[in-house]
């Protein structure tokens, strides 16, 4: 998983803060195998924080979510659920539609009476 850091209007982010981000994306990579992530955060006038997270997944998904908090922490726990049940949407969105694939080839297939088994 490639991460890059985009930061406005703050000087740098600290390593906690970092280490914070990165433990709580790597549960993303459990659900979807994630190619890479852009994580954007800027300081506003009034102190709050904005935080702007794109994961780009291999099958070519992206997901987003954005958040604005008076700490980076409280942004990332709440971008993380956001992200978790966009991808848990479009997983069950796709075994959905593979299933009711299946269930309407089943229906047209039809059994000869004459037939011996």
């Amino acid at each position: 998983m490639n991460i890059e850091y985009y930061h406005k209007n703050i000087e740098s982010l600290g390593s906690a803060t970092r280490e914070y981000i990165e433990d709580k994306l790597l549960s993303l990579d459990k659900l979807t195998d994630v190619r890479d992530v852009h994580v954007e955060v800027s300081q506003r006038k009034d102190g709050e924080f904005f935080l702007n997270i794109v994961v780009r997944s291999v099958d070519g998904y992206e997901y987003r979510a954005e958040e604005k908090s008076p700490s980076v922490h409280a942004c990332i726990d709440i971008i993380q659920d956001e992200l978790k049940n966009q991808i848990r949407r479009d997983t069950e969105k796709a075994r959905d539609l593979k299933r009711r694939g299946g269930r309407s080839i089943k229906k047209k297939m039809t059994v000869d009476e004459n037939a011996r088994f």
